[in-house]
């Protein structure tokens, strides 16, 4: 292929680049990669074509379609390992994360389950059921929800004390 033919050809293959991207794309490919394995595929056809012995069998847009394939295969194929390395260590700071949650929610129920009957009651009416100070009053049997949100402030500082004081005699026992 002479060097004017060859200029053409590429002019009418780079018209075809949206085609190739949308099919990149289509297997799992990001659009920078796209683009870097299109100029790779343009380049290959260049020295093939530039080649002797070389004889196109199919369209220039299929061949270059099937070059790039082929490379996106093989990149995908050498940052799969990555990948999975990394998918597994996701996993792994999902389950930790869960398993300090698990274990904030478990402390945070041993000092509402030290708190007192009528603080626990308070506190679980308002936090897990969302009740109003209003209706905690009237169930509680407190003049009215000022009262409530006093005691729920009393009922708070408690808690924070033997949550530090829970914390403070765990670090001392490690």
């Amino acid at each position: 292929m002479d060097h004017k033919t060859q200029k053409i050809e590429l002019q009418r293959l780079y018209k075809k680049w949206p085609d190739i991207k949308r099919y990149l794309r289509s297997k799992g490919c990001l659009s920078t990669d796209a683009e870097d394995i299109f100029q790779e595929a343009l380049i290959i056809y260049t020295r093939k074509c530039e080649e002797k012995d070389f004889q196109l069998d199919v369209a220039p847009f299929h061949f270059i379609k099937g070059i790039c394939k082929f490379l996106w295969y093989n990149q995908s194929r050498k940052n799969k390992p990555q990948m999975e390395l990394n998918e597994e260590l996701t996993k792994l700071n999902v389950e930790e994360d869960w398993m300090q949650k698990e274990l904030q929610f478990k402390k945070m129920e041993d000092v509402i389950n030290s708190i007192g009957e009528k603080c626990k009651e308070l506190l679980t009416s308002f936090y897990g059921l969302g009740l109003s100070m209003t209706k905690i009053a009237e169930k509680l049997g407190m003049r009215n929800d000022k009262v409530a949100k006093a005691q729920k402030y009393r009922c708070l500082q408690k808690a924070k004390e033997l949550a530090a004081s829970k914390t403070a005699a765990s670090t001392e026992n490690l």
